[in-house]
């Protein structure tokens, strides 16, 4: 967690989140949007992170943003821009154009879970009970939402889940990267790295499969297929990661993990009852409840007690 949580930086924190969670949660419908609209997952993927540096760099040279990354071995850097967005948002937008915008949600609200087990596996990480609770009863409400809702199904999409499960466990795997990098680079370094990164794979892997130039699938669009695809870029590919690097930096990456994928999988559901007409009811209401609650609960400053350590 933050090391030294004071009320101001709790507050900071929170309106972070709440803004990537914003960003995140519409980047679903966005998505959507897109891929109905003819454009295939690597032109948008080209696309999204080709905006994403074009953003980020500009501001780099109007002096918005600082960075220097001179003298600093950029290997942790790329280390974490393979795991995202480089192998991550192949799964993911190919995930989401297999499932609803629900199912694919309640699946990444598991990245949290994942990120207690990688770290426990992989890294030897201990964590709180609290902790632990505290994703379990976020990840419940989040569930609770989605699966209630009317017309939500699990049939013959297993091909669909493995895709994003895989999606999952590469999103868990680059919090802990980027919380290991965090330690040299800051979070705006970390985020030209990954931006950069991923312009440069996405549109060389789209020209190596023989796509067309990314931005030509722009030329026929509308206005709202145009609007959804800058957002995705500038938004979600690039302010966004600069508040989740940022978070991963200053929290423990579970409980970071959680405020995040969390908050946006419950604002992805509010934004599929506005702007795509999904169900709404009761279920609704007690599944945000216990989403925030959860939240709240690991936003709190970590035990020192060890008997709670797991």
């Amino acid at each position: 967690m933050v090391t030294k949580y004071s009320n101001q930086s709790r507050l900071k924190v929170a309106l972070l989140v709440f803004t990537c969670a914003c960003f995140w949660g519409l980047s679903f419908y966005a998505t959507k949007v897109a891929l109905a609209a003819g454009i295939n997952e690597i032109e948008l993927l080209s696309l999204r992170w080709a905006i994403g540096a074009i953003a980020f760099v500009f501001m780099t040279i109007i002096g918005a943003v600082k960075v220097n990354i001179k003298g600093k071995s950029i290997r942790a850097a790329i280390y974490v821009a393979m795991f995202q967005p480089c192998f991550y948002s192949i799964f993911e937008t190919w995930g989401i154009g297999l499932l609803t915008t629900s199912e694919s949600s309640l699946f990444i609200a598991t990245i949290p879970l994942m990120v207690l087990i990688t770290g426990k596996i992989f890294y030897k990480k201990s964590f709180s009970r609290r902790t632990g609770i505290s994703i379990f009863i976020a990840l419940l409400g989040v569930s609770t939402c989605i699966v209630f809702a009317d017309g939500f199904s699990f049939k013959g999409k297993f091909f669909g889940y493995l895709i994003i499960s895989v999606a999952v466990l590469l999103g868990a795997l680059y919090c802990h990267a980027s919380a290991h990098a965090s330690e040299t680079f800051s979070p705006m370094e970390m985020t030209l790295v990954m931006t950069v990164s991923g312009a440069a794979f996405f549109n060389a892997a789209n020209l190596a499969m023989g796509g067309r130039f990314a931005w030509a699938s722009l030329a026929d669009a509308d206005f709202k297929v145009i609007l959804a695809v800058i957002f995705l870029g500038i938004c979600c590919s690039c302010i966004c990661y600069i508040i989740f690097n940022y978070v991963l930096s200053v929290m423990n990456a579970a409980s970071a993990s959680n405020l995040i994928s969390n908050s946006t999988t419950a604002i992805g559901f509010l934004s599929g009852v506005v702007l795509a007409g999904d169900s709404f009811g009761f279920y609704t209401i007690i599944g945000l409840m216990m989403t925030i609650g959860g939240i709240w609960l690991a936003s709190m400053e970590e035990p020192t007690n060890k008997s709670d350590i797991i």
